[in-house]
């Protein structure tokens, strides 16, 4: 019997960058298109002024310091032009405690500090996910007379928010904020391209 013949090295490295080149080609055909879904998802539907009951606010977990992140505060920065604007009458902020403070509160005290008065603004403050933010914020949302809101978020996250507030009986459009540049956004579109269809499955709060 023979013995069998060892690999060289030049023979594992090889195969090392064959399966290296496998891995990433099987990554881009899951990731482009979840790329091109969410972009298209998460578009500027209120370009053209479109008007609703209400601006609705996911909130972000804040750590730190008692302010908005610059994620949440591009969210509040991007409602508080739309109120301004006219495009609705009333904010509705919605977060729990995930961080080291109570989310809807930070918004409210940001509005609140950017001249909108507390009776524009409807905070809903025990949310700890996603579909947390579109479940408990639409009873609320519902007691106020409201219809239909323009969501407020980054373009990858928009998509998600809108199929839980639209299953919770609310009507929406789609309004974009100012959200990381490539390649700095990467990690949150993959990571929405995973949360997508756990959201579907009813179990995406837990990978939050």
């Amino acid at each position: 019997m023979y013995d069998r013949p060892m690999n060289s090295p030049k023979t594992n490295r090889r195969r090392r960058k064959c399966l290296a080149a496998l891995l990433l080609a099987l990554a881009l055909l899951w990731f482009a298109p979840s790329v091109i879904a969410l972009n298209l998802l998460g578009s500027d539907e209120a370009s053209e002024g479109a008007r609703a009951d209400c601006i609705f606010v996911p909130g972000m977990a804040v750590y730190g310091e008692r302010k908005p992140g610059l994620g949440l505060q591009a969210r509040l920065e991007r409602a508080l032009e739309l109120w301004r604007d006219k495009r609705a009458p009333l904010i509705v902020v919605s977060g729990g405690d995930k961080g080291d403070f109570n989310e809807s509160e930070v918004m409210v005290e940001w509005l609140r500090e950017h001249g909108v008065p507390g009776e524009a603004i409807v905070a809903e403050s025990r949310s700890h996910s996603t579909r947390e933010n579109a479940t408990l914020s639409a009873p609320l949302m519902k007691a106020q007379g409201i219809r239909s809101a323009l969501i407020v978020s980054q373009w990858f996250h928009l998509p998600r928010v809108g199929i839980a507030l639209r299953d919770a009986g609310i009507e929406t459009v789609n309004v974009p904020c100012q959200g990381p540049p490539w390649p700095a956004a990467l990690p949150h579109v993959a990571r929405e391209s995973l949360l997508m269809p756990l959201h579907a499955a009813g179990i995406d709060r837990w990978f939050e």
